[in-house]
Parts: C-alpha cells; sequence; structure tokens
C-alpha cells in the first residue's frame, strides 16, 4: 500500500484537529489542554503536540494527516513535520481578523521551508463575519492556490478537500495524468 503524508496547518482555532478528527479512519491526537494566555479568549482547549490521522483512499493508497500545532512558537516543528510530505492543506477562520493575518504569515513560511503544492480550506463561512472567497485570496495573497470552503465537522467536505490536494500533486508530478487521478476512489 502507497502512503501519501500530507501536512494539515493553520492558525490557533482554524480547525486542524476538527478535521482530522472527522475526516481520519484511523486518529491518533495530542492531548487537549485548556488554553492560556491572549489566545484562551478565543476558545478554551488547544492541543499538545500534534495531531495524526489516517484515511484510506482505497486498498492501495492510505494519506497519512500530520496536524502541526497553531501557535507561531512552534514554528520549528512545520519545517520537521513537512519532511518527506506530498502536500499540504492550510486551514484558515475566514470570520477571523487574527486568523486571517496569522496565515499570511504561515503562507510565507511553507512557501520558504516547503516545496510542495497546497490547498487552502476557508472554515467558518457560516459564520455571518466570514469573509468571501474573493476577499480571503486577497488578504492572504494566495496567487494560485486554490482556495475552498470547508466544514471541518464534516467528513465529505474533509474528504474532497484531501482528494483535492492528491489532484494537484498527482498534476504537479512529471508522468502523471488527469486518468491518474480519476483512477483513485473516493469511496
Amino acid at each position: 500500500m502507497a502512503i501519501a503524508k500530507i501536512i494539515v496547518s493553520g492558525p490557533f482555532g482554524s480547525g486542524k484537529t476538527t478535521l482530522i478528527k472527522h475526516v481520519s479512519d484511523e486518529q491518533f491526537s495530542g492531548k487537549d489542554v485548556p488554553t492560556t494566555g491572549s489566545l484562551a479568549q478565543y476558545k478554551s482547549m488547544t492541543t499538545v503536540g500534534l495531531d495524526f490521522g489516517i484515511l484510506n483512499i482505497d486498498d492501495d493508497l492510505s494519506v497519512h494527516l500530520f496536524g502541526t500545532p497553531g501557535q507561531s512558537r512552534f514554528s520549528f516543528m512545520w519545517k520537521i513535520l513537512s519532511k518527506g510530505a506530498l502536500g499540504g492543506v492550510l486551514l484558515v477562520d475566514s470570520a477571523s481578523d487574527r486568523a486571517i493575518g496569522e496565515a499570511q504569515e504561515m503562507i510565507k513560511v511553507w512557501n520558504e521551508i516547503a516545496d510542495f503544492p497546497i490547498i487552502i480550506g476557508a472554515t467558518k463561512q457560516d459564520l455571518p463575519e466570514a469573509i468571501s472567497l474573493e476577499e480571503l485570496a486577497l488578504k492572504l495573497n494566495s496567487g494560485e492556490i486554490p482556495i475552498f470552503t470547508v466544514d471541518a465537522r464534516e467528513r465529505e467536505d474533509n474528504r474532497m478537500l484531501v482528494m483535492g490536494l492528491l489532484q494537484n500533486i498527482i498534476l504537479a508530478e512529471e508522468g502523471f495524468t488527469e486518468e491518474s487521478f480519476d483512477s483513485l476512489s473516493l469511496e
């Protein structure tokens, strides 16, 4: 069985743990502890360490999802975790100016440390203060990086986001065609 390593990253509170929890066939999570400091106003618990999940695409392909810490003080782990990864999912809380600002910086860091395709998942689009995907793309200065709405609580949204990233990875590799991706099962 082939294994594809994918990084799931994003600012604090963007939905990384939730995505991995809801999309994985098997999940191994870091420990949740009370949030301290200024971030406690955004959510009460945070993950210590990293999240890990396995999504079995079919009998021949398994995706290993590595959720990075969201706080910038743990950015040293981003480079370590990105080794051997084929691509990355960057989740952004599209209703939070704080998260959008942090995501701007994260994109810059990822462009420096990783040479793989990424895809952006705009979370919390159901909230009234969420900005549109077009506004988010402009604020993030994301260029050609695809941006999709995703509800991290919904398994199928998460699967489609991961499958979209896999398609970008395959298309970026020499010798692969869209037919190569079409052979992957969404079931």
